[in-house]
C-alpha cells in the first residue's frame, strides 16, 4: 500500500478519543499527524502501531517532527545509548528530558531508536591451516615440511577441539625425519567459567624411537578469560600413557596431565599471539615426564591469509636409548584462519 495514501487514512484526531498522554506523535512532511505507539527507528524506517489499525513504517525522510510520550533509547553514532522522553524537532534536532540530563544531538548522530536486540550466536567454529616449508639444492639437498590444522568448535555448554602435526624432511634424498600427531577433546560446561573434559591423543615419532604413544583422560579445567579478543583455560586430569618403542621396551603408566591454552587478538585482528601447552607427569614415577609446547605469532596478510611464525617444543624425560631427550621446530611459513 502507498505510504503516503496510508497515512492520511490514518490521521488521527481528537474523535478518536485517545487518551494523548500516552501516545506518541508522529508528523509527517505532507503535514499528517499520527497518534499511537512509536516501536523503534531502525535502517532509517520509523515503526509504529496505531490503535485499531496495527503496525506500520514510515521512511525516516518523510518525517518532520516526533513527540514521545512514552520512553524510548537512542543509540547515538558513538554506540552511546541514552534512555528518556525524546523530541524531534522540525530543524532534524534531537532533544531528551529526564531525571539525570537534558541533551540536544543533531540527527546525523542518532543511528537507532529502541534497536532490536543482538542475539549471541549459539555456535562458533574456528579453523587454522598452517604450512612451513624449505627447499636448499647445491652442497647440500634438503626438504623439510611442517604442516598444523587446529579446529575449534562451540555450541552453548559444549566444546570440540582438536590439533593435528606433521613434519617431514629429507637431507640427499635421505629421509631424516617423519613425525605425526594428532589431540582430540571435549569439554562440558556446567558453569561459564569450569568446564569438564574428557581427551585423546596420539604420535608418532619414528625418529626418536616412538612407534605410537596414545593417552585418554578425563579432567577438569578453568575457563579464566573468554573474550572475543583473549581466550586463556588452564586444565587438569588423570591419563592413561602408552608408548611402544621400537628399540626399547614398550611402557604403560597412569599420568598427571597437565594442559593450558591462551589466544590474543592485538590491532583490529591484524597480530595473534598463540600458546599452548601439555604435560604427562607419571604418577608411579615422578621423574618420568613428557611435555609438548607451541608457541607463535600469526601476522595478517589479506583476508583468512596470514604470515606464520612458530616454536614447536617436545621433552621427554626418559627416552630410548641413543635419543635426545628435546625436539626443537622453529618455523616461518603461510596459514589461513577461517571463523564461522
Amino acid at each position: 500500500m502507498n505510504v503516503t495514501v496510508l497515512i492520511l487514512a490514518l490521521l488521527v484526531t481528537p474523535a478518536q478519543n485517545l487518551d494523548s498522554d500516552k501516545q506518541d506523535q508522529l508528523f509527517t512532511k505532507d503535514g499528517s499527524i499520527l497518534t499511537g505507539t512509536i516501536i523503534q527507528l531502525e535502517k532509517d524506517t520509523y515503526r509504529m502501531t496505531i490503535e485499531g489499525i496495527g503496525e506500520i513504517s514510515i521512511p525516516a525522510d518523510r518525517v518532520s517532527k516526533i513527540q514521545f510520550k512514552n520512553l524510548a533509547t537512542l543509540i547515538t553514532d558513538a554506540g552511546v545509548s541514552i534512555e528518556g522522553t525524546w523530541n524531534l524537532s522540525e530543524d532534524g534536532s534531537w532533544s531528551v528530558d529526564n531525571e539525570i540530563i537534558e541533551a540536544t544531538l543533531p540527527g546525523n548522530r542518532v543511528t537507532a531508536i529502541n534497536p532490536t536486540p543482538l542475539k549471541p550466536p549459539t555456535s562458533s567454529q574456528k579453523a587454522t591451516f598452517s604450512l612451513n616449508g624449505s627447499k636448499t639444492s647445491g652442497n647440500t639437498n634438503t626438504t623439510s615440511a611442517v604442516m598444523n590444522v587446529d579446529y575449534k568448535f562451540r555450541y552453548l555448554t559444549h566444546r570440540f577441539v582438536s590439533k593435528i602435526d606433521w613434519a617431514y624432511a629429507e637431507d640427499n634424498d635421505v629421509v631424516s625425519k617423519r613425525s605425526t600427531g594428532a589431540d582430540m577433546k571435549y569439554d562440558f560446561f556446567p558453569e561459564e567459567d569450569w568446564f569438564l573434559y574428557t581427551n585423546f591423543a596420539a604420535r608418532n615419532d619414528g625418529f626418536a624411537g616412538l612407534s605410537l604413544r596414545t593417552t585418554a583422560g578425563v579432567g577438569a579445567g578453568l575457563q579464566v578469560l573468554d573474550r572475543e579478543d583473549l581466550t586463556w583455560s588452564e586444565e587438569a586430569g588423570i591419563s592413561a600413557l602408552n608408548e611402544d618403542f621400537k628399540t626399547a621396551a614398550d611402557e604403560s603408566t597412569s599420568t598427571l596431565r597437565i594442559a593450558g591454552n591462551a589466544e590474543w587478538v592485538l590491532g583490529e585482528d591484524r597480530l595473534t599471539l598463540f600458546h599452548d601447552h601439555t604435560i604427562y607427569l607419571s604418577i608411579e614415577d615422578t621423574d618420568d615426564v613428557i611435555a609438548e609446547s607451541r608457541l607463535g605469532l600469526r601476522t595478517k596478510i589479506v583476508g583468512g591469509l596470514n604470515m606464520n611464525t612458530q616454536i614447536n617444543f617436545r621433552y621427554d624425560s626418559q627416552p630410548p636409548a641413543g635419543f635426545q631427550e628435546d625436539d626443537f621446530e622453529f618455523l616461518v611459513g603461510l596459514g589461513y584462519s577461517k571463523s564461522f
